[in-house]
């Protein structure tokens, strides 16, 4: 019988019951300003504060594109800073004073990035290492190869799924040092017609009527063919191998030497998995995939041009120039828009449930979804507090006489199994999904977010733009970075 999945859905609780700090923080405003009307002696004073903080308790409870009026204030705060500070206008490569100076010309946040070389263990290839000083944070990505998983029978796919889930479970040992994982998948047009050369490298009897059908077959699907690329990246704690790579010289051919091991390792797991892939990125190619999702219309370039011997400069990695604006994002060649999958499918959907998605071949899409793996320790902790939280709630809304809705019931059952799914030995995961649309230009880039988001309500998923955010919301859904998970809060973890 075909396995079927089901997403628990997403945590609503807040401070107290489903109340957020900031809702928290303006009713307590709310009920200062009456007081201090009370307190002044003035009626009219009085009754000005009254209406001020009925409106306040208007603003914590409405809702605008998604999101409470209060979660606004933060991506508009950080908008109007960077207006007034001109931060929201990025200018790298030639338009920079000094750029070329440095490893890597990123903006934003992304300026603390720099990339180390590893040695394999043949002594001559060299893997790309992305370290953030900021975070201290170690990043490599391996590129996949696609299989036709879906033609298999159904016993042979559910084998597959579960050789993949004892790898992402593998992820959650604290002796791994994995911080965090994504999954990042890019489609964009082949300009350079990569079936074609893949016919012409593979093909040996060429004269053949199979061979020259075949050739003729992908010669006319080259100006709609759809190029597609998945990577799996994964981020290591520097902290958490600073023993280690202090006993090795504490410097970055230590962090390399520490952190290929784990590389090693990992890549033997995921073959295991009989997950076909090409090798972990050298420092070229990890650049040349920054700078294409940057500027897109560098990438049959660089296909054209990419070999051992011609890769491309870690110090153009980054955009020539990008800018921040409330709905998109623009880069180079190229604007973008991100998209938060804030829910996944709360009813039974089938394992290619993403298929729509994926499969969509109009529209230029990066499709990320960010892990953190937790140990068994922080794991029970985090599950411990989402299922205090909905029971409080629940018991809180009882005690009031008020009527206790579906989906905190929902919270709590979905906490009961998480807590069942952990004492059976399961591993526990942080996620969120981003879906990063790419076009030449804002009117394109409009038709091609709403064509997305059809795709992704298709497949059950609720989505939102992250207005206000789209340079994070780029950095996290498009690049191979392992970004976009907000750190845990409190000592339990939320």
């Amino acid at each position: 019988m075909e396995r079927h999945y089901r997403f628990p859905p997403r945590r609503t609780s807040g401070v107290v019951g489903k109340l957020s700090i900031t809702q928290m923080l303006v009713i307590v405003a709310a009920i200062a300003l009456p007081w201090l009307g009370v307190q002044s002696g003035s009626l009219a004073l009085f009754v000005f504060l009254l209406v001020a903080g009925g409106g306040l308790i208007f603003v914590a409870f409405v809702r605008v594109g998604g999101r409470y009026l209060t979660e606004w204030l933060g991506p508009v705060v950080g908008v109007v800073v960077d207006r007034l500070r001109g931060t929201a206008v990025y200018r790298g490569a030639v338009f920079g004073p000094s750029s070329l100076a440095h490893r890597m010309d990123l903006p934003g946040d992304l300026a603390s990035l720099r990339m180390i070389a590893a040695v394999a263990t043949d002594g001559q290839q060299r893997i790309g290492l992305v370290v953030d000083e900021g975070t201290k944070v170690v990043t490599a990505a391996l590129l996949t190869e696609g299989t036709p998983v879906v033609l298999e029978e159904t016993a042979e796919q559910e084998s597959r799924l579960n050789e993949w889930e004892a790898v992402m479970e593998s992820t959650c040992d604290q002796d791994a040092a994995i911080t965090r994982w994504q999954l990042l998948f890019r489609s964009m047009p082949d300009a350079t017609n990569t079936a074609q050369a893949y016919y012409l490298d593979r093909a040996v009897q060429r004269e053949e009527l199979p061979a020259r059908a075949l050739y003729e077959l992908v010669s006319r699907a080259a100006p709609s063919a759809q190029r597609h690329e998945v990577f799996l990246v994964v981020a290591f704690d520097l902290q958490a191998l600073a023993a280690e790579i202090k006993a090795s010289g504490g410097d970055d051919t230590a962090i390399g030497v520490v952190v290929m091991e784990r590389l090693l390792e990992l890549e033997r797991q995921i073959s295991e998995a009989r997950i076909p892939v090409r090798g972990w990125l050298t420092p070229g190619q990890y650049a040349a995939v920054l700078h294409s999702q940057f500027d897109p219309d560098s990438l049959p370039l660089y296909d054209m041009q990419s070999s051992a011997q011609h890769e491309l400069d870690l110090r153009v990695a980054g955009p020539s120039a990008t800018e921040r604006q409330w709905t998109l994002f623009r880069h180079d060649s190229a604007v973008s828009s991100t998209l938060w999958v804030h829910e996944l499918p709360r009813r039974p959907v089938k394992s290619n449930w993403l298929a729509p998605l994926l499969q969509q071949s109009d529209v230029r899409r990066s499709i990320s979804l960010v892990v953190q793996p937790l140990p068994p320790h922080r794991a029970e902790r985090s599950v411990s507090n989402q299922a205090l939280a909905a029971a409080g709630n629940i018991h809180m809304r009882q005690s009031h006489g008020l009527l206790v809705d579906a989906r905190t019931q929902k919270e709590l059952a979905a906490a009961q199994q998480l807590d069942d799914e952990l004492a059976e030995g399961a591993g526990y995961f942080r996620y969120s999904m981003f879906v990063t649309v790419t076009a030449p230009d804002a009117h394109a880039l409009r038709r091609s977010v709403a064509a997305v988001r059809r795709r992704l309500t298709r497949v059950r998923c609720s989505s939102m733009v992250l207005f206000g955010e789209q340079d994070q919301g780029f950095f996290a859904g498009a690049l191979p970075l392992a970004r976009g998970l907000a750190p845990m809060r409190g000592v339990t973890g939320s």
